[in-house]
């Protein structure tokens, strides 16, 4: 067994961003929140002071052979970091579809310091991830979301970073992770001897999971009622009976926090990804993070088409689903903050660019530049979040029919020299009137919220001494969406009559702007107010 380096373990009262928000905003008393642990919390050197170690891997001929042939069985290694050394330390190589790489290809590795020497600790911690971050450049995401979800009240393991080294070969900079183990557990949970079961590409709670931690690995029972709970067809009934298996608390901040970054390759939205607990304290289940390492990459609908089945029963409650939109608007209030977010981002940028001008120049010379996109995409993704709660869904404003009814117009003039006004007529009829003169472009224009899915525009229109302009190609009269054109051209005088433009929608939650123009050298056009309406079809 290695010699233990104490010294190198910080055990002093410092917090995380995380730690730091879920203080700040005690406001959110309803979000599930770590438990106090008297225990020294290992490893805030790494992960919240920062400190990147460099650690140098090495494997004999027959631990890499063996690696080459079965990369997911252990094999011994030594593990040196400065005059340190960690010795018969458990490794093998990680990651999924997307991140996986051969042992003579950039690869990840899971490392075990206890396995093999009982009692052994690296900082304080028995077993880490090295991962290769392949999908994420910017080293930031998997850091950044855990803490975020730890903000947020779901138990999340901790990411720093480290420079690696095989053999004597620079592999380059990782991402260091904390394992899912007893030790990580017991931070939050009074009973550790629960199971984790693994979620694995294309799983769910329905197919039976394997185990990376627990004293009764075979037993699945647990998982079986939440899929009986998740399956009762009465609303009321599957509430309750979710109540008694799951924290649902706790999964609702869950499934709030893997949409508000996106993480579309997490159990929420892609059946990948995830971890369960078993609390046998409370003899309930606790959904957790993994895979974050392409977070903040898509804007997801605030309220998304869940593919994991506990996510699609739960919100599909009205009262489940109530309060998964108050706690998405509360940690966007209180958690997913800009200017904390990326003040903290260009902290660890500031540290891993440091390392990476040391151990690949190259790679460094670009670092900043995806830096400043990953805050971007940041403040991209709470102002998407922000529209999305300041104008919900028009998904619930169709009616039986599949008709929803249009309001809130503004006028537009684009050039030349237009009129708009609203007025009645002697039917008792709402109009919106636009007149043009001198080559106008004028029009009215709403904007609704609409899911993926095929509509069509239509109301009742009627023109008066409308004459086109020979040189604009857009010269028209009549309903459309922003950014297409007319089907056709009307002009001269025409009584009432129908009109209508098909469109498709290819993204739940998308903002569409419908408009009535009228672009001609001069004419009348008149649209009655109450036909017009977006038909689901």
């Amino acid at each position: 067994m290695a010699a233990q380096d104490s010294g190198r373990i910080v055990f002093r009262e410092k917090v995380s961003l995380a730690l730091a928000l879920i203080i700040t905003n005690a406001a959110l008393a309803d979000v599930p929140v770590r438990k106090e642990n008297k225990k020294p919390t290992p490893a805030l050197d790494i992960f919240a002071d920062g400190h990147i170690p460099a650690l140098r891997l090495e494997i004999n001929g027959q631990g890499m052979d063996s690696l080459r042939r079965s990369p997911r069985t252990f094999v011994p290694a030594t593990v040196r970091e400065g005059t340190m050394a960690y010795t018969n330390v458990a490794i093998h190589l990680k990651g999924g579809p997307g991140s996986f790489r051969k042992l003579d290809d950039y690869p990840a590795f899971t490392l075990n310091f206890d396995r093999f020497a009982e009692g052994q600790r690296f900082h304080g911690l028995k077993k880490i991830h090295l991962n290769n971050s392949v999908q994420d450049r910017t080293y930031l995401s998997e850091k950044i979301s855990r803490e975020l979800f730890e903000a947020a009240g779901v138990p999340a393991p901790r990411a720093g970073h480290a420079g690696v080294t095989l053999n004597g070969e620079g592999l380059g900079l990782y991402v260091l992770v904390e394992g899912v183990n007893k030790q990580f557990l017991g931070r939050y949970f009074k009973d550790t001897s629960g199971n984790v079961y693994q979620g694995h590409p294309g799983s769910d709670i329905t197919r039976r999971l394997p185990t990376n931690s627990g004293d009764k690995p075979r037993d699945q029972s647990r998982l079986r009622a939440l899929v009986a709970a998740a399956s009762e067809p009465d609303l009321a009934v599957r509430m309750a009976s979710l109540e008694k298996i799951l924290e649902v608390d706790r999964f609702i901040s869950f499934i709030a926090m893997e949409v508000i970054l996106g993480h579309w390759d997490g159990y929420t939205l892609g059946r990948n990804n995830f971890r369960v607990f078993h609390d046998r304290e409370t003899d309930r289940l606790v959904f957790l993070p993994h895979g974050l390492d392409q977070t903040l990459q898509q804007q997801t609908p605030i309220i998304p088409k869940p593919n994991g089945s506990v996510a699609r029963a739960l919100l599909e409650i009205p009262e489940a689903r109530r309060r998964y939109t108050e706690r998405v608007s509360q940690l966007l209030t209180n958690v997913f903050k800009v200017d904390a977010i990326t003040n903290h981002v260009h902290e660890v940028a500031d540290r891993v660019h440091a390392v990476l001008e040391k151990i690949d120049p190259e790679e460094a010379k670009n670092y900043p530049q995806l830096v400043r996109q990953y805050c971007r995409r940041v403040q991209r993704r709470a102002m998407s979040l922000e529209h999305q709660l300041t104008f919900p869904s028009s998904a619930s404003q169709f009616d039986n029919a599949g008709f929803m009814a249009v309001t809130n117009w503004v006028q537009t003039v684009e050039v030349g020299k237009a009129a708009l006004t609203q007025e009645k007529d002697q039917a008792g009829r709402t109009l919106l009137h636009i007149r043009t003169e001198e080559n106008g472009a004028a029009s009215w224009r709403s904007r609704v919220r609409l899911e993926r899915g095929q509509y069509r525009f239509q109301g009742k229109l009627k023109i008066q001494g409308i004459v086109l302009a020979s040189d604009d190609p857009r010269a028209g009269v009549g309903l459309r969406i922003s950014r297409r054109k007319f089907p056709g051209k009307l002009s001269g005088d025409a009584d009432w009559s129908s009109a209508g433009f098909d469109f498709e929608v290819q993204q739940d939650q998308s903002d569409v702007e419908l408009v009535c123009e009228l672009r001609a050298a001069q004419g009348d056009a008149w649209f009655d107010l109450k036909t017009l309406r977006v038909i689901r079809r």
